[in-house]
């Protein structure tokens, strides 16, 4: 099964591209294997109009259905989310919480809508209950800025994840750097921080990688290390790193570098 933020990620870049409207709809689900998928999907079809077009997509590592609706507004992708809500719960297929969102209303920017939605949904438990998806902002009215970090050190992400957290950041923690490049390809991040010295993909590699990607606009990048070489700057500036930190570090500082570089 595919994991469906790939999916809609580039689904929703074409939407957006187009300057088209879709709706979005999550919902937690017990495991679906790929008949019951298809088997959704041909019901579905078979009681929409010849006009309507929905994409369909299961993650079975978070127990997710995800559904996309082409050129629906956000009461219309209620509408259908109701009866997906209904036909879910008579098989005993539905787990928890339907999340649903449309673009652009929900958010302008398609990018880091789903990803968003897949962070909320981790907070919803109530039982068939119908969540509408609002953009979290802030005193200036902006979403909340994404930030991937990338750390061997469990300490160091603990720490950091809570206090940006607390800081407004929806935060996305990876181990080494192939982790690292696999959430980075899910989630494209407004920031990522990372260490030089990782397990698998080195910190230089991983930002190698970050540099090669075709997205609209590169994340930036903050390096945190304990290497203090003048060789080791210069070549995580060269490889797109936007600012350099060493460790022990202050996360006062370290937080007013992010914010200056994510505003």
């Amino acid at each position: 099964m595919s994991n469906l933020v790939p999916v809609f990620y580039q689904l929703l870049t074409n939407f957006e591209a187009s300057q088209l409207s879709c709706g979005v709809i999550l919902v937690a689900c017990k495991n679906l294997s790929k008949e019951w998928l298809e088997t959704i999907k041909r019901d579905f079809a078979s009681k929409e109009s010849p006009t309507f077009e929905a994409h369909y997509a299961y993650d079975k590592t978070k127990n997710m259905l995800g559904i996309l609706v082409e050129q629906q507004k956000l009461a219309d992708t209620h509408f259908f989310a109701l009866r997906i809500k209904d036909y879910l719960a008579e098989r005993q297929l539905l787990s928890g919480s339907l999340l649903i969102a449309s673009f652009p209303e929900s958010s302008p920017s398609s990018g880091q809508l789903i990803m968003r939605m897949m962070q909320e949904m981790k907070e919803l438990d109530r039982y068939g209950e119908i969540k509408i998806y609002e953009q979290l902002s802030g005193s200036s009215g902006m979403e909340q800025a994404t930030i991937l970090l990338v750390n061997h050190d469990e300490h160091v992400n603990e720490f950091l994840r809570i206090y940006l957290e607390r800081k407004g950041y929806l935060v996305t923690v990876a181990h080494d750097g192939m982790d690292g490049m696999e959430k980075y390809r899910e989630l494209t991040p407004d920031l990522v921080i990372t260490d030089l010295n990782l397990p698998i993909l080195n910190g230089y590699q991983l930002m190698e990688k970050i540099k090669h990607q075709e997205t609209a606009a590169m994340s930036k990048i903050v390096v945190l290390t304990d290497k203090r070489l003048e060789e080791d700057v210069q070549k995580s500036f060269a490889l797109g790193a936007s600012d350099y930190i060493t460790k022990p570090f202050s996360p006062i500082e370290l937080e007013a570098r992010v914010r200056r570089l994510i505003s």
